[in-house]
């Protein structure tokens, strides 16, 4: 005969088995997470296709799922020996690792070791205006937060093969080459009536060739920002409307701009022809540049308008206004050098200095300029101090413009 428990006692034998389960599921979960911190993807998924092997590897569309799968501090792995990743529409990611623990999407070959994965796009190469502009790759949307990219190739891409399009933070991007692109770096929601903004941007070691409207652009409430050993050509693509290197737009702050170099951005499509290396808007704030440089665009070299901004070591040459001076601006030990225009309106200057801007210039360079060049182009009440510096322009190169109320003291030119 089964003797009958007392209710106390059935109460207490479910008690029992609920912490025994629950202990049980603790630790699954813990195996579960020790075993899969890494998780591989590849351009064509195999097996059961759920990332924890090579032989079981994702694909490129489960990104997000798998960031979430990783965790904190996990890695997935895009192997890069198997062949391109084609893309036709942008992979949208909407999740993301914490502050110190960032989660690593990098490429590598089958041994694990780093190499960059191959992520082309359907833009038409060359790029032409009327062709296909290509689509995004990346869409980093809410959630997406402390991502590091590395070990990346992208080519044929459209406007960003990272497009930032809600508030994100703590995004790096290192070691990543970009070929053919409308924008390697897109920072915007895409609707008029809201901003997005990324805060805590490191974009390092990257080189992008080939742009028809920028290597990066930052905008919204953007702020504390290092950009640093990246270069950009955009190999004169043109007819997209106003090209620039590096733009800085909204109330973007707090930015350092490190051993960058912009080149040969052009836009024809106006009688005035833009382009320019780099250039900041009235409401950005913060923005040193360090050892830059800005070459063979269109129109300026480093178009400034922001506020509380130090130019340091910079070099602008063969641009048609190498500095192109719109607030108040410092610029320091720097080299300016043959200016030239390639067409359009306006004049060919070294420096280009606004209305009711000022302009402290020491320990500058400024040489070469045939005979359309002038050194200083000066609007009504802008102002230009010379100091500690060295100019040496051509036999029939013009010092200086200057209209009613603009200044300029030279007395620092040796």
């Amino acid at each position: 005969m089964i003797p009958r428990l007392q209710p106390a006692q059935c109460m207490w034998r479910k008690l029992m088995v609920a912490a025994l389960l629950h202990l049980g599921s603790i630790q699954v979960c813990f195996a579960i997470t020790a075993e899969h911190r890494t998780l591989y993807v590849s351009p064509s998924a195999t097996g059961t296709r759920d990332g924890t092997s090579w032989d079981n590897a994702g694909s490129l569309d489960m990104l997000s799922l798998f960031i979430s799968r990783v965790g904190a501090g996990g890695t997935i792995l895009l192997r890069a020996d198997a062949g391109p990743y084609r893309t036709e529409r942008q992979i949208s990611i909407r999740s993301g690792g914490s502050p110190n623990a960032p989660v690593t999407i990098a490429g590598a070959n089958i041994s694990g070791t780093p190499a960059r994965a191959l992520i082309e796009g359907n833009r038409s190469e060359p790029w032409t205006v009327g062709s296909n502009p290509g689509s995004e790759a990346f869409r980093l949307e809410s959630g997406a937060n402390y991502l590091r990219f590395e070990s990346l190739t992208f080519q044929n891409q459209g406007n960003g093969c990272f497009r930032v399009s809600s508030d994100v933070q703590g995004l790096e991007l290192q070691d990543i080459d970009a070929r053919n692109v409308r924008r390697f770096f897109e920072n915007g929601p895409g609707t008029a009536d809201k901003i997005a903004s990324v805060t805590g941007l490191t974009i390092r070691r990257v080189t992008v060739r080939g742009y028809s409207k920028g290597a990066i652009r930052l905008s919204g409430n953007s702020s504390d920002i290092i950009i640093e050993d990246v270069m950009g050509d955009s190999e004169r693509q043109d007819g997209d409307d106003f090209a620039i290197g590096v733009a800085l737009q909204g109330s973007v702050k707090n930015v350092l701009l490190r051993r960058v170099t912009m080149m040969n951005s052009q836009d024809t499509t106006h009688g005035y022809w833009n382009g320019d290396g780099f250039a900041t808007e009235r409401h950005v704030s913060g923005v040193r540049f360090e050892d830059t440089v800005a070459a063979g665009s269109t129109d300026g070299g480093y178009d400034i308008k922001s506020s509380e901004t130090i130019l340091m070591r910079t070099r602008a040459e063969d641009n048609m206004r190498n500095y192109r001076i719109w607030g108040n601006v410092k610029v320091v030990d720097c080299i300016s050098r043959d200016p030239n225009k390639r067409g359009g309106n306006g004049k060919q200057n070294h420096f280009w200095v606004a209305k009711d801007a000022r302009v402290e210039i020491s320990g500058c360079r400024i040489e070469g300029g045939d005979a359309r060049t002038i050194a200083f182009q000066i609007e009504s009440k802008g102002e230009v101090i010379v100091r500690d510096s060295e100019i040496s322009i051509g036999p029939d190169a013009r010092m200086s413009l200057i209209e009613t109320g603009g200044s300029l003291d030279s007395r620092g030119i040796q």
